[in-house]
């Protein structure tokens, strides 16, 4: 079934089940399969590949993606499209750490590898990792968030902060049962917190962490890291979730270190995405959240 497998990691590289069928291809002995696809012309299936590869984070698809970004017996878009990619998993974040820090990714490339772990969810590898780029990480450093009076004195629509929520947080969090359960569900929020608390949750997600929304790394026997909230454990299985509300069941049994997280899953600096306007919109809708 390794060609179905390899068909089906191409035509669904950015879906679970993508992901699932280019991970069971390595642990089946299909990496033969990836490279003639890698090496070959069809520049459509390459990008589709490393896409599925990209979120499989086991030792053996880093190390391919790590291969063929520092390779240079590949043209530079399809390295520039791995090193792209090396650190959307827990185990390439860290990889991404180790090459930048010994030297390893020609400065071509420094910008990709970089931005490969700017999804990641701890501030401290995104940070490190910028400090590698050609100007210290300057050009990403985030802008001060704006003050209350600053943000108060503004014409703030509700309306219109519903579109940023929808836009920007409905992926972690629920109110009203709309958008995904991972973070803390938000339909009753302003009867908990006035619009200065909103605005320090959203700067300093780190400063209060729920409890039950502590974020959890998993060392797996395979080799594979996972990062997320823990639905449930005991003695014999784990049930973690990631945001956009998806689960997966692991076997105690196969975890080999369990590690919490001193900051919160919610990324600090998404305020910067929003204008001051955006800003001033979602906290009017957030506060009119109220029990009833």
């Amino acid at each position: 079934q390794n060609k179905n497998l390899l068909q089906l990691a191409i035509n669904k590289p950015y879906e679970s089940v993508g992901k699932d069928a280019a991970g069971l291809l390595f642990h089946l002995g299909g990496s033969q399969l990836i490279w003639n696809v890698i090496n070959g012309k069809d520049t459509s299936l390459q990008n589709n590949l490393l896409g599925a590869l990209a979120s499989v984070g086991s030792k053996e698809s880093v190390d391919m993606l790590q291969t063929i970004a520092l390779s240079k017996k590949y043209g530079l878009s399809l390295r520039k499209q791995a090193a792209h990619k090396i650190g959307n998993s827990g185990n390439g974040e860290d990889r991404v750490l180790a090459i930048l820090k010994n030297k390893k990714v020609p400065a071509e490339l420094i910008p990709d590898v970089v931005a490969s772990v700017s999804g990641a969810w701890l501030g401290s590898v995104r940070t490190e990792a910028a400090s590698y780029l050609p100007d210290n990480g300057k050009s990403t450093t985030g802008k001060p968030a704006p003050a209350m009076p600053q943000l108060l004195a503004l014409n703030a629509n509700g309306a219109e902060g519903e579109k940023i929520f929808s836009a920007n947080c409905n992926v972690c969090h629920q109110i009203n049962n709309i958008g995904y359960d991972f973070g803390p569900k938000l339909s009753e929020i302003g009867s908990k917190l006035p619009k200065e608390g909103l605005l320090e949750a959203i700067v300093h997600p780190s400063a209060g962490i729920g409890f039950g929304y502590e974020g959890w790394v998993l060392k797996m026997k395979d080799g594979t890291a996972l990062s997320g909230i823990l639905a449930s454990k005991t003695e014999t299985d784990i049930d973690i979730k990631f945001p956009g509300g998806a689960h997966r069941q692991l076997k105690t049994s196969d975890v080999v270190s369990l590690t919490q997280m001193k900051q919160s899953m919610m990324s600090e600096g998404l305020y910067n995405n929003m204008s001051t306007q955006d800003l001033a919109n979602l906290l009017e809708y957030l506060e009119r959240l109220k029990k009833k």
